[in-house]
């Protein structure tokens, strides 16, 4: 009987792919990925909208936070039992936004991954609404993810506070430094293909948990390496704006206002595309994982693994 792995490296010719050939399938991941995103920029607006809804959220949980002062009794009594009730209500209302922009990033994450997939495998250019009616149809299972990778992420990151916490004692700071470094990584490499798996197969959550960490096993050097690229060519991207737009800061006013526009529509693009880019490869990484081959898609722009 042939298992799912052994399939997976009968594709690969029966050889075990070594450290140098993952870490060049990861690299032509991550050109393949800016090849569909540059040919395709729609997709940038997947990002857009995940931002922007986002901000919204942002926005709303600072008026309501806000609000919450102006109701408050007095709100100034912060050692008694109204300032503690509401210490408690403002944590609520952050919490809660908390969730939501997880939800809202998870939402159109799967709706990029969607429709690059679609892409990537037939070729065809999908329109913009079908990773937004790929997305709602697995609404139930987005929200469940959301909350859950919002709830774990904060866990993680209020470690990763406490570890940087002048107010606590070394050894807790060390100890909480370490736990958010390791949870933290286990976190990225179980739930890798978290959002492939719910939008592409419909899977559950607890059932897409189990099955992304397994295809993560077959394919970790070319994830990590894309990963680390598509970071490194924006960070690498942000260096070269910085250079093209301090020196027109020295040209006076207007040079000062041009440099800041520029700057700031440079960062802007720069992170929306190279996010985009990253949601792309994880579709592309799925296909791989899943086939042991390089998506259509790659040969037509010239990427062969």
């Amino acid at each position: 009987m042939v298992t799912t792995g052994d399939s997976w490296m009968i594709h690969r010719g029966g050889r075990r792919i070594g450290i140098g050939q993952r870490i060049s399938r990861g690299w032509k991941i991550t050109k393949l990925g800016i090849a569909v995103v540059w040919s395709d920029p729609e997709l940038l607006v997947y990002t857009f909208l995940s931002a922007l809804f986002s901000l919204v959220a942002i926005g709303a949980a600072i008026s309501g936070s806000v609000g919450l002062d102006a109701i408050a009794p007095n709100p100034e009594c912060v050692d008694d039992e109204c300032g503690s009730a509401l210490v408690f209500a403002h944590m609520a209302i952050w919490f809660a936004f908390y969730l939501l922009v997880s939800v809202i990033t998870v939402f159109w994450n799967a709706a990029i991954v969607a429709s690059a997939y679609e892409r990537l495998s037939s070729g065809t250019n999908p329109s913009f609404s079908y990773g937004i009616g790929q997305a709602m149809k697995c609404l139930p299972q987005i929200l469940v993810w959301g909350l859950i990778a919002g709830t774990v992420g904060l866990f993680i990151q209020i470690l990763e506070g406490l570890s940087h916490s002048d107010d606590s004692p070394v050894p807790l700071r060390v100890m909480a430094g370490l736990a958010s470094f390791i949870l933290g990584i286990a976190w990225w490499i179980v739930t890798f293909f978290m959002i492939p798996m719910i939008v592409l197969e419909r899977a559950g959550v607890i059932d897409s948990m189990g099955r992304s960490t397994d295809l993560f096993k077959r394919t970790w050097g070319e994830d990590v390496t894309s990963h680390i690229g598509t970071g490194l060519l924006m960070i690498l991207c942000i260096f070269v704006l910085i250079a093209l737009t301090v020196p027109l800061m020295y040209l006076g006013d207007f040079g000062v206002i041009l440099g800041i526009v520029v700057l700031a529509v440079g960062l802007l693009f720069t992170v929306l595309f190279f996010s985009t880019v990253e949601a792309v490869n994880r579709a592309s990484l799925f296909y791989y994982a899943k086939t042991g081959q390089a998506p259509p898609m790659a040969a037509k722009v010239g990427i062969r693994f």
